[in-house]
């Protein structure tokens, strides 16, 4: 079974259905309710374990109420939490997500500064035991580190790179990872106002890197490697939730990255689990199972809406 480390941040999400975001200060009723685990690591790591792989996740909680039910759902969904840590005296991180009847959606996030950022009690020489290595920018002393040992002992790695508060974060952490997969926001923060393709080519010629990449949303994802740029169109789905799409996009590509897949069937891959998502509403909820992956798959392809993905 391939296995994937995924390092970063675990949250909860507290998931509003909307008819519309509001223009203005007002009470709004929603129409449905859901709440689970989120954030970028957390969601990959439960990606890679409903599509049947090994999935583990080095973090930190608050010793609160969600930090208990972070774990709980973690360990339930199948992956390896016996390393995500308890913060005493510290809040989890959580977020408001409003979601309209598009599938978009607007966040209200709280990280608590006391939830201790250190990384030195992270089992490095435990990286070597791994696939390959999923890392996110919400923590980036402990991606940091994770991404470097990965590079010293061959494991190749991803990282989400994400828009973030502190763009010198971002900065330290592309060098380190073999496979850089920005959002388009993260990209256009790291270089500007050059055109995607540019930016992709800029970042790949510095060095280091086996894959750079953006991901598209519905449009798919695009990527330079050492054979030059490529796209991978995306799977036009009737969007209901875009709420954790990035994450499962990246945990997708990081399991079929560990599964020795070329960068076009990581990308076709991951372009499928993350619409399969997209079209069932709950946030990180509806994240999908192998079954559930199929049966969209076998859909998509009577009506000739997307490609083979194995």
């Amino acid at each position: 079974m391939s296995g994937v480390l995924c390092v970063g941040v675990a949250v909860y999400d507290q998931i509003f259905a909307l008819g519309q975001f509001p223009a203005r200060p007002t009470k709004i009723f929603a129409n449905d309710f859901s709440a689970c685990v989120g954030g970028p690591a957390a969601n990959g790591s439960i990606t890679v374990a409903r599509q049947g792989g090994r999935a583990t996740l080095w973090a930190r909680v608050g010793g609160d109420m969600q930090g208990d039910r972070i774990v709980a759902e973690l360990s339930g969904n199948g992956v390896d939490a016996s390393r995500v840590r308890r913060v005493a005296g510290a809040r989890s991180g959580t977020s408001a997500v409003g979601v309209t009847p598009d599938g978009e959606r607007m966040l209200w996030v709280f990280a608590d500064p006391a939830l201790d950022a250190d990384a030195a009690w992270l089992p490095l020489n435990d990286v070597a035991r791994h696939d390959t290595v999923l890392a996110d920018v919400r923590w980036p002393a402990a991606s940091r580190a994770v991404l470097a040992a990965a590079r010293q002992v061959g494991v190749p790695s991803v990282l989400d790179a994400d828009l973030t508060s502190d763009p010198q974060a971002l900065a330290d952490l592309v060098p380190l990872a073999t496979h850089v997969l920005f959002s388009e926001p993260a990209l256009a923060q790291a270089m500007g106002d050059l055109p995607a393709e540019q930016g992709l080519r800029a970042v790949f010629g510095r060095g280091g890197h086996v894959v750079v990449g953006v991901t598209r949303g519905e449009q798919g994802c695009a990527w330079v490697d050492a054979e030059g740029y490529h796209e991978e169109p995306g799977v036009k789905v009737r969007v209901l939730d875009t709420l954790a799409a990035g994450d499962v996009f990246h945990g997708a590509y990081a399991l079929a990255l560990a599964q020795g897949r070329d960068a076009r069937e990581c990308a076709r891959y991951a372009n499928l689990v993350a619409a399969t998502k997209c079209a069932r509403w709950g946030g990180g909820a509806s994240i999908p199972t192998v079954a559930e992956l199929e049966a969209f798959a076998h859909h998509h392809r009577a009506e000739g809406a997307c490609k083979e993905y194995s």
